[in-house]
């Protein structure tokens, strides 16, 4: 993520079978908190987008750097030390659950893959971004985002049940279309009905394989394929059409447009 802005969504008043998310935030650590300086009534999942230092729960002490995952369940004292590195940026969100068992783990720690985190990433930039546009257009989309991140770190800390295994030989199908999604990214006329027919199943089916094995549609995978590659060359400063055109879409508008819902920011701001 480019830069820091402060964020706290509070209320969020979502509630799932199990659990509710209370609040979410983002918080730049400072020189120390304190090894086990507090705790809350309610747990907290909180992940590293950035930094590293040691993070204390219940008097253990865990290193703590991108990508890490932390669960600190209701009453556990816990916090922070910084290490003499770049500031650490963590996204904290506080969650209460329903049942007692959930809570047999009091730490619970995991790691995002690359991708994962990087995605997370991005969708804590649109997060940022929908505080400058009214309430009514975002408090949907807002709900959508942090369920989104939510999945990811449950998983990450083993807290969701893992997705099922499939018949043998259908665990390698998403390496297979992102690799091919990859490697016609550039072609226009490359739709998911030509990517369906390239891997040899039927539309829908291969949704709900690829929905089973990844948690992703074929267009999801394609959509985050594309975002990750825009993001890279405009990192690069590339023109806007010329990444438009390396990641397939042929109008610079819509590429405009659909980069900004994507992100919440058009594609030269995020570049700048």
């Amino acid at each position: 993520m480019k830069g820091y802005r402060p964020l706290l969504i509070e209320n969020l008043g979502i509630s799932l079978p199990g659990m509710e998310v209370l609040r979410l935030q983002l918080n730049q650590h400072l020189e120390r908190t304190g090894p086990g300086n507090h705790s809350h009534g309610y747990g907290q999942l909180l992940v590293y987008l950035r930094g590293e230092g040691a993070q204390i729960l219940d008097g253990q002490r865990y290193d703590a750097r991108s990508g890490t995952v932390f669960y600190a369940a209701p009453g556990k004292h816990h916090g922070f030390e910084r290490h003499q590195s770049r500031r650490p940026l963590c996204l904290v969100l506080d969650v209460k659950f329903k049942r007692v068992r959930a809570e047999r783990k009091p730490n619970v720690i995991g790691t995002l893959p690359a991708t994962s985190l990087n995605h997370i990433r991005s969708r804590v930039t649109q997060l940022v971004a929908m505080r400058d546009i009214g309430e009514a257009d975002r408090q949907f989309s807002v709900g959508g985002i942090i369920l989104d991140i939510l999945d990811s770190l449950l998983r990450s800390v083993g807290m969701l049940n893992a997705r099922p295994a499939l018949p043998s030989g259908r665990n390698s199908l998403t390496r297979s279309a992102e690799k091919l999604i990859i490697s016609c990214l550039d072609d226009p006329s490359a739709n998911l009905a030509f990517l369906a027919k390239k891997l040899g199943y039927q539309r829908d089916y291969l949704n709900r394989v690829l929905k089973s094995q990844c948690g992703l549609t074929l267009g999801q995978l394609r959509a985050r394929i594309r975002l990750g590659e825009a993001q890279r060359l405009l990192g690069k400063g590339k023109s806007v059409g010329d990444v438009a055109s390396a990641v397939g879409v042929d109008d610079q508008n819509y590429f405009a447009r659909w980069f900004r819902r994507q992100t919440g920011s058009s594609p030269s701001a995020w570049r700048n």
